[in-house]
Parts: C-alpha cells; structure tokens; sequence
C-alpha cells in the first residue's frame, strides 16, 4: 500500500478538521460499501464435503471513495479470514501472510480532454480479447492493475488510452510488466454527414505488451510478448454487426504446455430487431489465446484477456451443474438466438407470450502436433464435442397476479475437457447429455406480496463406459420463495439427486434462507446442504466444494 497516498486521502477526508469549519458537503463527497460473506462448516462426509478446521470462514471487502470536482481518490480494504471453500486460498497466505489488506487504491483527475488515474484501475479494450481487467468476487477473481492510465479525447468521436503496470497477484503484484494502448472512434461524432442517416460505426484499435524476465536455461521464451486487435461496430436501422480479430505472438506457459504458437481469435455477430421480434448470430474461433500476466500462473489467477463463452449463461439451479466454461487453447463456436413475442389480443389471447430458442455449439480445433511445441491448426472444427445446447423458453402472462415461465434445455457437455479431468486425448468421465425441464409459477397474493415457485427436473446419461462422478446422475428440486415487498423475502429449497449411480449417494440438499432489505442495507442468513459443483459468471469458472452449514451474508451502501 502505497502510504504517500493514504496520507493524501486522510487529509481530503478530514479538511472539515482543519479547514476552519468547513461544511464536509462542501468540502467534497464521501461514498463506499461494506460486503461481508460468512460461512460456518458442518462435517458431511456423505455429500463429500471437506473438513474445515476454521469451522467459520469469511471473506469482507469495504470501499471507500472520496470525490470533489475532477478529482476522486479511493481505497478497499479486504480480509479473508479465511477464504470461503472455492475461493483461491492463496488471499490467505500472499503478501503479508495474513489474508488481510488493502490491495486497491487510486487518485484520479479527469477533465473533459484528459484523464490520469495513479494506482489501481480497471480497463477494457474492446470486447477484451487482448485485455480486460475486472472484478467477480462470487468467483474469489480480480485482476486489476497497479500502475500509470492515461486517457486523451482530443475531439468529440475520438479517444486514446494508454496504460503500463503490474497486474494483482493475490495480496501481491505479477512478475510480468503489462503495457497497452487502445484507439477507438466513432465516426458519426466526426461529422453528422460522413455517414448515411440512421447509420452509426465505430472503428476500434490495441496492442497490448507483457514484459517478463526468462529465468529458464531450457527453452528459449520471449521475454516481450505483444498482442493486437482490431474491431468494427455497425448499426443501420434494424441491423448491427460487430467484429473483432485478435493476434498474440509465441508465448509459452503453464496454460499451453509450452506451446510455442502464435495465438489468434476471431469474433463475428450480426443481430436483426424489428416489433415483436429478434435474431442474433454469433461466430467465434480461438487458437493459444491465453495471456497471462505471469507465464507461470494457472486456473484463471492473473488472466489478462478475457474471452468469453458463446453459450446461454444458465441460471436454473439445476443446469447450472454443467456450465461451459471458454477453452483458450482451442475452440469452434456457433450460437444463435431468436426471441418472438406474440402481442396481446392475438391468437393466443389477451395477454402476451414471449418465446425464445437458442441454440449454441462448440467443437475442437481440428489440429496436427508437428514438434514437441508446436502444432497445426486448421480454421474448420475438428471432430471432438465440447459443448453443444438448445434450449426453448416460454414465458406467459395471465393477467396481472399470475405468470408462468416454461423452460427445457438439452445439452452435451464434455466434461473431460470443460473441467480438466482428462489429459487431451484421454476419456474417463466423457460426453454426458443431460435433458432438463423447469416450469416457474409467479403469483401475487396480495399488496406488495407474492410467491414464487419453481419446480426441476433434469435427467442425465452417460458415455457407455465411462466414469461416473460424484454429483452425477438424475434430479429434482422444488423452490417457494415468499416476497413482502420491499423488506422481506422467504426462501426454501431442496435438491434430490434420486438417481445417483451410488444408491448410497440418492440425497437430499435441503436449504432455507430469510433476507431482510432496507435502503441500502441487505442481510441475508441461511442454513443447509449445498452441492459441489462449477461455478461460472460469463464465462469463467471456479470449482465450488459440497458443504453444509450456516452462511450469512451482509451488503450495505452510502
């Protein structure tokens, strides 16, 4: 933490002190949060969950922003105590060894023109292929930088941005040095008649560098690694298409086996929207596009890029067992969409219907090893299946106290590949395919008061001869959660894994939770079974252990 920093922010805050009494509202704005997440751990051998010594472990993040005119300055303190089960544990042991800190701080001043912000800072270039820095605390995940951002808009339309820095490395920072610039423009704030009315373009373009000393006498690595995008946005009436390539040097490390290939990805989307009716189609190839801030890291610790999964984020509790989770090595996707609404006083009735189909696949890279660290990669899919997903949802109003919302979704799901249980080429859990249906009932009972309930049921199959894992097999859940708008809300749930391939693991999850709202106060408590799985938010996962217990989880803002 950089002390100089913190004494310049104290000051701010405390002007009122020494400013001759000096009103705060005038002395510029204070805002922040509070979000703590506390788990207490229960012994569960029966569901696999692990033993806790702690037996109560949290994970607490307090912001605190201070604002006045162009400037604003700001600090987050965190503490694991320990990390929550699925959360790396390496934010108990970095830095000072004691799971507490304050791994984020900045002073930024931005005009109209220019703006520099010192410290810590979140950026994206583009859709982030090259870079995008972020945080996802649901996933233990933030990859900001800690160093210089600098950004220019000489004229309405255009904007520069340039950055150098070292990623966040837990409560540490990365060895690599991370360099970027990014030019983006749009052309219709150049000039009204460069383009036909009701047309708009943007023109967008980066290059990113990571700099990181080769330690090693075995492989000759570069030590500068450089990447560069290009992308396009175009809207004309009812129509958008966007584009974006990317490119990255040779870059081996512990991600790529060494791999000694350049990396590329490819990203095309067209949409069409009109009354009553949307279309959207999607294209994506990725060939060795993982770029890390450290050669040497893993799992999704210090990711630079940020590639998404071009897929249907599911949501129902059930499904969510089998997420797809992008494959930067390699991949061929496809996805479409079309969302139909059916007006009211139609065929159908009085009330609208809304429908939607979307349908996602995603296969291999058909490849050729032609060294020990390198290979051939053809443009078109190869044969094996990653990932492939129709899904059809029907969503109906009867009125205004009753909607209903049908949902059934078919997927494959390699789970080998999608959850690193195989080497490539090895099958041990294989292609699973699981068919799920959910139908979601909403009613109101009365003023500012409704019930929610939904009902799942998910069947799933398995390659002839492959292994079955713990959780696998077919379920059922039942959910009612109860609103007394706006403060309190009711929820209890149950999970049934009936046909488990072990009969001793046909269990029950049950759970229930009570959470209370309140301006910007939210606290939520809850207690029982919760089964392991993947966790995934846009496309980046982490692995989440069985557990049992009590959690309580607090949010507040001002």
């Amino acid at each position: 933490m950089n002390k100089g920093l913190l004494c310049v922010i104290a000051c701010i805050m405390y002007m009122p002190v020494w400013g001759q009494g000096i009103a705060i509202e005038d002395a510029g704005t204070i805002s922040g949060s509070l979000q703590s997440d506390i788990q207490q751990y229960g012994q569960d051998s029966l569901i696999g969950a692990p033993d806790v010594p702690e037996k109560i472990l949290s994970n607490t993040f307090f912001n605190l922003t201070f604002s006045k005119g162009k400037f604003s300055a700001g600090i987050r303190f965190e503490s694991y105590q320990g990390p929550l089960l699925g959360i790396d544990p390496r934010y108990a042991t970095s830095g000072n060894g004691t799971g507490i800190g304050m791994p984020y701080r900045f002073a930024k001043y931005a005009d109209d023109n220019f703006d520099v912000t010192a410290g810590n800072f979140y950026e994206q270039f583009g859709s982030g292929m090259i870079l995008r820095t972020y945080e996802e605390r649901n996933l233990g995940f933030d990859n900001s930088l800690d160093g210089v951002r600098m950004k220019y808009r000489p004229t309405s339309g255009i904007e520069v941005t340039g950055l150098v820095g070292r990623q966040r490395a837990f409560f540490g920072l990365s060895d690599g040095i991370i360099r970027g610039a990014d030019f983006n423009m749009d052309i219709n704030q150049l000039g009204e008649a460069l383009l036909p009315e009701g047309t708009f373009l943007t023109l967008g373009a980066s290059a990113v560098s990571r700099f990181q000393a080769d330690q090693q006498d075995v492989l000759k690595i570069p030590q500068n690694v450089m990447a560069w995008s290009t992308r396009a946005n175009l809207r004309a009436s009812d129509f958008s298409f966007d584009a974006e390539y990317a490119y990255k040097i040779n870059d081996p490390g512990a991600t790529n086996a060494n791999s000694f290939n350049p990396g590329n990805a490819l990203y095309l989307a067209t949409a069409y929207g009109a009354s009553g009716i949307g279309i959207n189609l999607a294209a994506k190839r990725i060939d060795n596009m993982d770029l890390r801030s450290d050669r040497a890291a893993t799992g999704f610790a210090q990711q630079v890029n940020y590639l998404p999964a071009l897929t249907k984020q599911h949501t129902w509790r059930l499904i969510t067992l089998y997420p797809y989770a992008t494959q930067p090595t390699g991949e061929f996707a496809l996805q479409g969409d079309v969302s139909i609404t059916i007006p009211k006083n139609s065929f159908l009735g009085a009330e609208e219907t809304m429908i939607a189909v979307n349908g996602s696949l995603i296969h291999g890279l058909d490849t050729t090893r032609t060294g020990p660290y390198t290979y051939d990669a053809r443009w078109m899919w190869g044969s094996e299946l990653y990932y492939r997903d129709v899904n059809v949802e029907i969503q109906r109003k009867f009125g205004k106290d009753f909607k209903a919302t049908l949902t059934y979704i078919n997927l494959d799901y390699n789970q080998d590949v999608i959850e690193r249980r195989a080497t490539p080429g090895e099958k041990i859990y294989g292609i699973l395919n699981a068919n799920f249906v959910c139908l979601e009932l909403w009613f109101k009972t009365s003023k500012n008061q409704s019930l929610r309930t939904e009902l799942q049921y998910m069947a799933v199959k398995h390659e002839e001869g492959a292994k079955k894992a713990l959780q696998n097999g077919d379920w059922v859940m039942a959910l009612a959660e109860y609103t007394v708008a706006p403060h309190w809300f009711f929820t209890v749930f149950d999970e049934y894994n009936y046909g488990n391939y072990d009969p001793e693991l046909r269990v029950h999850y049950p759970n229930a939770s009570i959470a209370y709202s309140k301006d910007a106060l939210r606290l939520q408590a809850g207690y029982g079974r919760v089964r392991g799985g993947i966790l995934c938010v846009g496309g980046i996962c982490r692995p989440v252990p069985a557990s049992n217990g009590m959690t309580l989880n607090i949010t507040y803002t001002f």
